[in-house]
């Protein structure tokens, strides 16, 4: 019997395919079953205690991105993550909590992070948690004296600007300066005097030691400087003040977050 040559390549070709399995006919995975697969690994990766994992899953649920979003589990991955000492982790989870938009706003959470990345050098937590002590609530008590600790570590302008205001309009008397906030605001509005924030801050100063003279003049140059300026949202609250010191009073704030 004569066998045709082309029906041996075709037995060979199928047998060849058949002992390949799958691989031979193989059908690309969908866009939502390659994420899906990613998802299941991560999710396996972090239950393991992959530090990198924690984080990326922590990620999606607070922004709800691959996964229904879960504001309560995914500062939690974010946390396991941070305690692994995961720098981003560390940063996210203090950023999240120090701004109460996608998470509830949690100053002792912030804190206890920026306090960490402080430790190591980073300028941002610092000046961040001289604001969370400078504003108190959400579960830190209000204290000056760290607030101008932290600004004064951070040394530049803007943080000593906010240094010189908390030494001079500080509710809490102990933590109150004037003579200090003056020699912080000089040096400012000598380095610019056309800054209407430096010389509001001096005009503060003044106003603590008690030259409301001065105070009322410097705040004079300082609604003026404001004007020359295309932003005069804060013009309210400058008149204010120079009310105050022409009324012979010195001006008291709790700096705002």
């Amino acid at each position: 019997m004569k066998i045709n040559t082309w029906m041996i390549a075709a037995s060979l070709l199928l047998g060849s395919a058949m002992s390949h399995g799958a691989f031979a006919f193989s059908i690309p995975a969908t866009a939502q079953a390659q994420a899906a697969s990613k998802l299941a690994h991560i999710q396996l990766k972090a239950a393991q205690g992959q530090a990198e994992a924690q984080y990326l899953l922590g990620l999606m649920y607070v922004s709800g991105r691959f996964v229904a979003q879960d504001t309560l589990l995914g500062p939690q991955w974010l946390i396991r993550a941070a305690e692994q000492g995961h720098l981003k982790a560390v940063q996210t989870i203090a950023d999240l909590s120090f701004d109460g938009k996608l998470i509830d706003k949690d100053l002792a959470q912030a804190e206890r992070w920026y306090q960490q990345l402080a430790a190591q050098g980073d300028t941002r937590a610092t000046f961040r948690l001289g604001f969370i002590y400078a504003s108190g609530g959400h579960g830190v008590v209000r204290n000056c004296g760290k607030a101008v600790d932290y600004f004064l570590a951070v040394g530049d302008n803007v943080a000593l600007g906010n240094a010189s205001w908390i030494l001079a309009t500080c509710p809490e008397s102990e933590y109150r300066n004037g003579d200090k906030a003056m020699a912080i605001a000089k040096g400012l509005v000598a380095a610019n005097n056309q800054d209407p924030t430096h010389l509001d801050n001096l005009a503060a100063a003044y106003a603590e030691i008690g030259d409301f003279n001065a105070a009322v003049n410097i705040q004079q140059q300082a609604i003026h400087a404001l004007k020359q300026m295309a932003d005069q949202h804060r013009f309210d609250e400058f008149q204010l003040r120079l009310q105050h010191y022409q009324q012979q009073k010195p001006y008291r704030e709790t700096l705002p977050l």
